[in-house]
């Protein structure tokens, strides 16, 4: 099982989202994802107050189960990209759904930001 954006931002946010061709690649995967069958009794709260749900999801990339990753993988993507490892960034680009841009609720604000 490989992991998609499961990180630790630092907590440096980004005014204003990233709203760019890896942001949107994400949210075209992220809506075409699989719930886990798991859920958790809680939830992951990022560095900077975003708080995800309480499963893993599955995204694709067109071969074999896909990469599991969180409900914060947008968010990530659009206000904590400086925390991002190029390697994690290089599989968000070979994701094969096209783009598409982010909703305010996919983009998960950080807490006290709208």
């Amino acid at each position: 099982m490989e992991n998609l954006l499961m990180i630790e931002p630092s907590g440096k946010v980004s005014d204003v989202p990233l709203i760019d061709e890896l942001t949107c690649k994400m949210v075209a995967a992220w809506r075409s994802r699989r719930d886990s069958d798991y859920l958790y009794m809680g939830f992951r709260v990022c560095a900077c107050g975003a708080f995800s749900d309480c499963q893993d999801h599955w995204v694709g990339n067109g071969d074999g189960d896909g990469l599991l990753t969180n409900s914060l993988c947008v968010h990530y993507l659009a206000f904590h990209r400086d925390d991002i490892p190029q390697e994690e960034l290089d599989k968000v680009r070979a994701l094969t759904f096209g783009e598409e841009e982010p909703s305010e609720k996919e983009l998960v604000y950080p807490s006290g930001v709208c």
